[in-house]
């Protein structure tokens, strides 16, 4: 009789076991869309001109004026700088005169030429001596291509005496002095485009990837916030720095050029707050409720103590109050928005 009652309160205990595990845990939930933490980006950023051009001499010749001057603005095709054309000039004249009697030496030959055909037809000239007036036809007309090849390359140099802008700009730097000599490829001034700059940063490699589908793109420089959008991502990793190259546009007011600052953005990643970790059978991730139930989603790279990504959708319950204790499959009733 005692082993009959004994057997009878185990069986009274489980039964009172089963029903504790079968009925329903309550926890708190929220969507994930309001617990996920933005994942965000840094990147060292600068405002670069879209042309920064150091205008150099083309030619040897002494600087006759100056019409720019530091800070100054200036249009496309105006005159910058004027350099003494005198012996360019002279070139010029020379050529020309090369050009003319090349054309005397075509007419020439052309008129002997067919004076030659005249005769021809008449037995006086020999086919040979034809052939050969044709020949010094063809050659005088080389003469005259190449007269006028150098004529163009004078007239060329004449007009690389006068320096003009090649964009709108503002002048930065000015090297070159009135009487000073200009020798090729000497820096004369610097001048930087007047459109709006462009953001150029350096992205580590790793993040790179995730950077086209970013959002709340934001250059930061002297405590102002430019709005961005991505232009264009190089495909190349720098080796020395491991980044990549990414250029962008201002979306409203540009930074100054040659504004250094930092390029900030949020990605589409979603990351949930420590707290909300949980240890199941070895494995870090996070409980969400599914048709009443609670279920555990490992997440692989959680780290212990910092936020961890999960691949969810936005509409996700996820338990946010009561999760440590729970188990997978285990029946929830749940209360909206309690932490």
């Amino acid at each position: 009789m005692p082993r009959r009652v004994f057997l009878s309160a185990g069986l009274l205990l489980g039964c009172i076991a089963l029903a504790h595990a079968a009925a329903p845990v309550e926890v708190g939930v929220q969507p994930l869309r309001e617990v996920a933490l933005p994942v965000s980006g840094t990147a060292p950023a600068s405002a670069i001109a879209p042309n920064d051009s150091h205008i150099a001499a083309e030619v040897t010749a002494k600087v006759l004026r100056v019409h720019a001057e530091v800070g100054g603005t200036v249009s496309a095709g105006q005159l910058l700088l004027e350099l003494d054309p005198a012996d360019y000039r002279l070139a010029l004249a020379q050529a020309d005169a090369q050009v003319a009697a090349a054309r005397a030496r075509v007419a020439l030959a052309e008129q002997r030429l067919r004076r030659a055909q005249s005769l021809k037809q008449r037995q006086f000239v020999a086919d040979d001596e034809v052939l050969e007036l044709e020949t010094g036809v063809q050659a005088a007309r080389a003469d005259l291509d190449v007269a006028r090849a150098q004529r163009a390359i004078a007239a060329r140099n004449v007009d690389k005496c006068r320096i003009v802008a090649p964009f709108a700009g503002v002048v930065l730097e000015r090297q070159a002095q009135v009487g000073g000599l200009a020798l090729p490829g000497a820096i004369l001034l610097r001048l930087v485009d007047l459109a709006p700059a462009e953001i150029e940063a350096q992205i580590q490699a790793a993040h790179a990837e995730a950077l086209p589908q970013a959002t709340d793109l934001v250059f930061e420089s002297q405590g102002h916030r430019y709005p961005a959008r991505l232009l264009r991502l190089s495909p190349v990793v720098e080796a020395a720095a491991r980044t990549r190259v990414a250029r962008l546009t201002f979306i409203d007011r540009a930074a100054p050029a040659g504004s250094s600052g930092t390029l900030r953005w949020t990605t589409a990643d979603v990351l949930l707050p420590p707290e909300l970790m949980v240890k199941r059978d070895q494995e870090l991730g996070a409980f969400v409720v599914e048709d009443g139930r609670a279920r555990f989603v490992p997440a692989p790279a959680a780290q212990e103590g910092r936020p961890f990504p999960v691949d969810l959708p936005p509409e996700t319950w996820i338990v946010v109050r009561g999760h440590q204790a729970l188990r997978d499959g285990q029946p929830v009733t749940v209360i909206v928005g309690a932490r």
